[in-house]
């Protein structure tokens, strides 16, 4: 595994290889602002999902009408991805089909990544290109983890999400076995377009997956500084908030995806999957999300 470096000005990150993940961004005071995996805890930084966001159905699923096994978001999270260009503020890393890869998903393609240091934070660019003769169904997200409290003295319960748009405060439950069951509507983001962050959020529900958003950014800020960061998605269809249930961990996962785990009466089949695209031979699809620290 390789590791990449990025400077703008006094402020740094590290870009990881494996996985091809960010696994630091630090401020110019020096302040971390990516979760450092903690092997005790959850030992990720910001995953990328290819090509599934959460589970499927007993771990298979049908791709031309054949079974195939597919694991939890995928087989990018642990792949060895490789280095196409980069520079003093950027990198982008690309993966193809291996062998392995080939065994979960029988299609020609490349899944690029890249990372640019912008003003006040970071763009994660996700581009998919299909190589293949047959059409290609595929999900893609992010996964980053950011500390959480952000500010010395401070606790997780003195933060709270914000949403720009009214929402109707739709989330799709997660079910015991990793897939969506039903869903019900948070009160307090109907009624306030917010959402206080609450360890028994997580302990109760696993993760808070909103699939009805009409809001395409979110703040994650301090109740009282205001102090935080906000995260643009304007491609991303889905917003999926974890963080690991009963830890009582200092990060809180902000993941833009563009696809959603198996519901208890999905079919199987990739195609029929909410938000999959099915990429025809020879195009390509393009989405991003940005990371903005607000002062």
């Amino acid at each position: 595994m390789e590791k990449i470096l990025l400077k703008r000005g006094k402020v740094t990150a590290e870009i990881q290889t494996k996985g091809a993940q960010i696994a630091s961004y630090r401020t110019e005071e020096g302040r971390e602002v990516i979760w450092q995996a903690d092997p005790a805890v959850w030992p990720q930084h910001a995953p990328v999902l290819f090509p599934v966001c959460g589970k499927v159905t007993d771990d298979r699923i049908l791709i031309l009408g054949k079974d195939y096994p597919m694991t939890k978001h995928g087989f990018s999270q642990n792949a060895e991805f490789t280095v196409i260009r980069k520079g003093e503020d950027f990198a982008e890393l690309a993966l193809k089909p291996t062998e392995e890869s080939r065994q979960q998903y029988p299609f020609d393609f490349t899944f690029s990544v890249i990372y640019a240091m912008t003003e006040d934070g970071y763009r994660t660019t996700f581009i998919v290109e299909n190589h293949s003769d047959e059409i290609m169904p595929f999900c893609a997200g992010g996964h980053p983890a950011f500390v959480c409290p952000m500010e010395e003295g401070a606790a997780f319960g003195d933060y709270e999400l914000i949403f720009p748009e009214k929402e109707d405060g739709w989330n799709a439950l997660v079910a015991r076995d990793g897939r969506l069951d039903g869903g019900e509507t948070l009160v307090c983001l109907r009624d306030e377009g917010r959402i206080p962050l609450r360890y028994d959020w997580f302990d109760t529900r696993d993760t808070l997956v909103l699939t009805h958003l009409k809001s395409r950014s979110v703040k994650l800020v301090h109740k009282t500084s205001g102090k935080g960061l906000r995260l643009d998605f304007p491609k991303l269809e889905v917003l999926a908030v974890w963080t690991m249930p009963k830890a009582h961990a200092k990060y809180v996962c902000l993941e833009p995806w563009h696809g959603i785990p198996d519901t208890v009466d999905a079919s199987g089949r990739f195609e029929d999957k909410f938000f999959a695209t099915l990429l025809k031979p020879g195009e390509t699809w393009e989405a991003s999300f940005v990371m903005a620290l607000l002062n």
